[in-house]
């Protein structure tokens, strides 16, 4: 009898706990999906009589992967909060059964309110696709849109400048595409559906839906589809991981789950270690808590890329003797959409560390990759500041690091060395000095919450004596061994 009244006692106690936990039983069960991958050859969106099933494509629900069969049929365990994919060839691209141009929306993501028919097979129709081992990427940091003001801000400056720009073959968003504001991921979502090139998501810390605290993530998986997954393009394959993690209703921290470790296990073993893979996530690695147990999955790997957004500023850093190389790509809000408005009506927005609002640009080439950093609405040319004092010429250069060496020439003079130096930009430092006496804000703008705290790339040398030769020209040049390389000329009257 005792025993009997503590059994139903343990089940009443279980039956409270899913409850309470938010479906905790259902995004347990495991199901058993199974669904063809097929080959659309006349794209009508509709598998055709002649049309095939594509062998050997692999399907993942984000931790286990299998292959397709001969006839380009597969089978997979799937729990609820999970999504379906295939990691398809580069010679392969998934037709658009939901979004033309977000392409992890393309993929079903299985919502744990949802019914799964495991009668009905999940199929994914696929196109060919001219395969180049040449392409651009656009690395898209932080947009982090807070109300409509700043909706319009980003659709009139980073979205309408993707919209024209032509050489881009992709783009990766980085994260933070809202600012806490769940409602607003339906018009950033429309608002990406217009920039005529594909692009990838992955969520943020401010992506998150605070109120579900079993379901944080649902919301951004809803609208854009999966948020850790692989996929191939030319020569590179690119994973894509989700690693911002509750620690509280609205604390985090960076972390790699046990089961995208699986994933990147059983993804890396289809990847050979000839192959440049590229790592896209939110918060930076050197910020993620357990990234040796990640790093230790790349071994042998010795071309790895980091792209990573959160910080707000424009940063690299180097890992495992230089063949983990990370770029922070800083934020395309720059500082939340705050500071004086430039001509359009789009505040300037100023980085912490010098650098304008703004994104990366990488070219790839088979295994190798270059890139520039690109200030949103200037000229790609512009990759540095030049600030002169009495003493000193001090350049910012927006994609440097501690790896780079920057070089400087007066007029067709001998080219000379700049030194590292840690320090806030004159520019940086200026604002904050306007803002202290008031002369920030003007009527009608936002002050830059500004610090002068040091850019961690900055380069200075003393000032040459050119009183008897004025103006004179002065070139200045920075480079590295991971792809880094520009050159910008500057005629000067002081």
């Amino acid at each position: 009898m005792i025993k009997s009244d503590l059994l139903k006692y343990i089940g009443l106690i279980l039956g409270f706990s899913v409850l309470v936990n938010g479906y905790a039983q259902d995004l347990t069960s495991i199901h058993s999906i199974r669904g063809h991958v097929f080959l659309d050859k006349n794209k009508n969106g509709i598998v055709d009589k002649n049309e095939r099933g594509l062998k050997n494509i692999l399907i993942s629900n984000g931790v286990d992967i299998v292959k397709t069969d001969s006839k380009g049929a597969y089978q997979i365990p799937l729990k609820k909060g999970q999504s379906l994919f295939p990691i398809l060839p580069s010679n392969y691209k998934i037709a658009g059964r939901k979004s033309r141009y977000i392409l992890n929306a393309n993929y079903y993501y299985f919502h744990p309110d949802s019914t799964v028919n495991t009668n009905n097979p999940f199929n994914f129709l696929v196109h060919n696709k001219a395969s180049s081992d040449k392409f651009r990427v656009g690395a898209i940091g932080d947009v982090q849109i807070d109300n409509e003001d700043e909706l319009a801000y980003a659709s009139k400056s980073i979205a309408s400048e993707l919209a024209n720009a032509k050489d881009i073959d992709f783009n990766i968003f980085l994260g933070d595409l809202v600012n806490d504001k769940i409602k607003l991921l339906t018009p950033v979502k429309e608002m990406l559906e217009n920039i005529p090139i594909p692009s990838w998501t992955l969520p943020g810390n401010h992506d998150r839906d605070f109120d579900k605290e079993y379901a944080m993530n649902h919301a951004f998986n809803t609208h854009f589809g999966a948020d850790t997954y692989s996929f191939n393009y030319g020569k590179v394959h690119f994973i894509v991981l989700n690693n911002v993690f509750a620690t509280g209703k609205r604390t985090y921290e960076g972390r790699i789950t046990a089961d995208q470790l699986q994933f990147i296990k059983n993804d890396l073993s289809h990847v050979d270690k000839k192959t440049t893979i590229v790592i896209n996530q939110h918060i930076p690695m050197y910020g993620t808590r357990n990234r040796e147990d990640f790093f230790q999955l790349l071994e042998g790997y010795e071309n790895v890329l980091i792209l990573s957004g959160h910080t707000h500023v424009v940063s690299r850093h180097i890992f495992k003797n230089g063949a983990i190389h990370e770029i922070g790509a800083g934020a395309t809000c720059g500082t939340w959409w705050r500071g004086e408005k430039n001509s359009d009506g789009i505040p300037d927005a100023l980085m912490q560390c010098g650098s304008p609002r703004g994104y990366f640009i990488i070219d790839f080439d088979q295994n190798n990759y270059s890139f520039k950093y690109k200030a949103v609405g200037i000229d790609e040319s512009k990759q540095m500041r030049l600030t002169l004092d009495s003493n000193d010429i001090i350049a910012n250069i927006f994609g440097g690091s501690d790896s780079t060496l920057v070089k400087y020439q007066i007029n067709n003079g001998e080219w000379q060395m700049m030194k590292k130096t840690r320090k806030a930009d004159p520019y940086v430092s200026s604002l904050v000095q306007k803002y202290k006496v008031k002369i920030y804000p003007t009527e009608g703008n936002t002050a830059i919450p500004l610090r002068e705290r040091n850019s961690s790339h900055i380069w200075t040398a003393k000032k040459p004596n050119t009183n008897s030769q004025l103006p004179y020209t002065l070139r200045i040049k920075a480079y590295d061994k991971f792809g880094f390389s520009v050159e910008e000329q500057f005629v000067l009257f002081q």
